[in-house]
């Protein structure tokens, strides 16, 4: 648990960490288990439900959003392919996953 809070602190901006549930709980027994879905098959709604039982996905949605602005704002200038590099790993997280299922299930 300890790496995942790790994980979403390095993502989403090192100022604000997102905190997941707390060990032990039921919330966070669900969180574990769909966590543990997400990483054996990168599957996107396996990503998305982990999020969501964790009580973490606005929150994560909005950093993942602002710091793909920021980037994406950056990338015409002199260091473009360094803010490119920074987008597709954002995307390649979680909560690029989550994201990805979200914008793919509103759309049906």
């Amino acid at each position: 648990m300890k790496a995942l809070s790790l994980l979403l602190h390095y993502q989403f901006m090192r100022k604000d960490s997102i905190q997941v549930p707390e060990k032990g709980t039921y919330q966070w027994q669900l969180f574990d288990y769909w966590l543990d879905e997400f990483r054996n098959s990168h599957a996107n709604h396996s990503a998305y439900i982990a999020l969501n039982f964790a009580g973490v996905l606005d929150d994560c949605r909005s950093k993942l959003h602002t710091l793909l602005q920021k980037h994406r704002a950056q990338a015409a200038g002199a260091q473009a392919q360094r803010h490119q590099r920074a987008i597709s790993r954002l995307q390649s997280t979680i909560t690029g996953a989550a994201m990805e299922y979200e914008s793919a299930y509103s759309t049906h």
